[in-house]
C-alpha cells in the first residue's frame, strides 16, 4: 500500500503530459497525496516521522523543478528560478555533495570490509578475472551487475559498448583500443565481455543519424561520430525487423559486432586460439535486472539458465562474418 500511494509521486508528475502551472499548485497536490500517504500509513505498518515526509515532499519539488528549469530557455532561466524559489548555487552543488556523501559511507561502512583486500591490491597489483567493454550509461554498471569487488573486472566504457573497427596503430588517439589491448596483453584477462543493455540512448541517436546518410558532415559532434561507428548493425537491422523493433534489436545487434570486431585484433584472435581468452558478448535489461548471454549463433539467451551450450565466440557470428 505504502508503494501504490507513493508511485503516483515517481511517476504521474514525472511523465504525464500535464503538469500544474505553478509550483505551488503542484506542492499543494504534493501535500494532499503526502497527507493522505500519511493517513494511510498511521492505520498500517508503514510509519513516517514528519522529517521523513517532509524531505520526501522537498525532494520531489527539487527534482521537479530541475527537469523544468532545464526545459526553460536561457533568457528565461532567472524568471524561473524567481518563480520557483531554487537557489542555482545550491542545485550545482547537489553533485558534489552527493558524491561526497557516497565517499563518506564508503570510509565510514565499506573501507573496512574491503582494508585487507585494497592492501593486498595496492601492494601486488591487479589481477582481473575478466575485461568488460559497457556502455557509459550510468543505470548499466558492470560492478553492480556482476557484483564485482575491487580488483575482480577491468572495465572499459564508452558510448553504445562500441568496439571500433581494427586499425594498425597511427597519430590518432584510440582509447578504447588501448584499454583493450592492456587488458589482453599485459593484465592477461581470461574473458572479454562485452555488455550491451537496453534503452541506450546512444543506440537511439546511432539510428537516427545511421539511417539518414551514409556519411557523416564535416562539422559532425564527436557524439554523433562515435555513434556512426554502429552503421554496419544499423543497416543490418533496418533490412531485417519493422521500425517499431529497431531500437531494441539494434542495442542486440551492436552487442554482435562489437564482439565480431573484437575478433578482427590480432592479438585477440592469437590468444583466443590459444585457449588463454573467451570472447563473449552479453546484454543487460535495466527493467529487470536480468542478463541475458550471446551464444555462438548470434541469439541470446538468459544467464539464469546457466552456461549449457554457450560455447565461447569462435566462429562467425549471424551479421558479421570474421574477416
Amino acid at each position: 500500500q505504502a508503494v501504490a500511494v507513493i508511485r503516483p509521486l515517481g511517476t504521474a508528475y514525472y511523465h504525464g503530459s500535464a503538469l500544474p502551472r505553478t509550483m505551488d499548485a503542484l506542492a499543494n497536490q504534493q501535500l494532499r497525496t503526502l497527507n493522505e500517504f500519511q493517513s494511510n500509513a498511521a492505520n498500517h505498518a508503514y510509519k513516517f516521522s514528519a522529517e521523513e515526509l517532509a524531505a520526501r515532499h522537498q525532494g520531489i519539488l527539487n527534482d521537479l523543478a530541475q527537469r523544468k528549469m532545464a526545459k526553460a530557455g536561457k533568457e528565461k532561466k532567472r524568471d524561473l528560478q524567481e518563480d520557483i524559489g531554487i537557489d542555482e548555487a545550491a542545485l550545482q552543488a547537489k553533485g558534489i555533495h552527493k558524491l561526497l556523501e557516497g565517499y563518506k559511507r564508503f570510509r565510514d561502512h565499506d573501507l573496512g570490509e574491503l582494508e585487507d583486500k585494497m592492501r593486498v591490491l595496492a601492494n601486488e597489483g591487479q589481477e582481473p578475472c575478466a575485461m568488460v567493454l559497457s556502455c557509459c550509461d550510468s543505470r548499466a554498471d558492470p560492478a553492480l551487475v556482476f557484483d564485482a569487488a575491487p580488483g575482480d573486472i577491468f572495465v572499459m566504457r564508452n558510448l553504445m559498448n562500441t568496439c571500433p573497427e581494427y586499425k594498425a596503430p597511427d597519430q590518432n588517439h584510440h582509447g578504447t583500443c588501448a584499454a583493450i589491448e592492456y587488458a589482453v596483453t599485459a593484465l592477461k584477462v581470461p574473458l572479454l565481455m562485452v555488455m550491451g543493455h537496453a534503452q541506450c540512448a546512444s543506440a537511439a541517436r546511432a539510428l537516427a543519424i545511421c539511417a539518414k546518410s551514409d556519411a557523416l558532415p564535416a562539422d559532425a559532434r564527436f557524439m554523433d561520430r562515435w555513434c556512426f561507428m554502429a552503421k554496419d548493425a544499423v543497416c543490418t537491422v533496418i533490412k531485417k525487423y519493422d521500425p517499431q523493433a529497431r531500437g531494441r534489436e539494434l542495442e542486440l545487434e551492436n552487442v554482435r559486432l562489437s564482439v565480431a570486431r573484437l575478433m578482427r585484433y590480432p592479438w585477440i584472435r592469437s590468444a583466443v586460439d590459444a585457449g588463454t581468452l573467451e570472447v563473449r558478448g552479453s546484454f543487460f535489461t535495466i527493467f529487470d535486472g536480468k542478463l541475458l548471454l550471446l551464444a555462438k549463433d548470434g541469439s541470446f539467451y538468459n544467464a539464469d539458465d546457466g552456461m549449457d551450450g554457450l560455447e565461447p565466440v569462435r566462429a562467425n557470428l549471424l551479421s558479421h562474418p570474421l574477416k
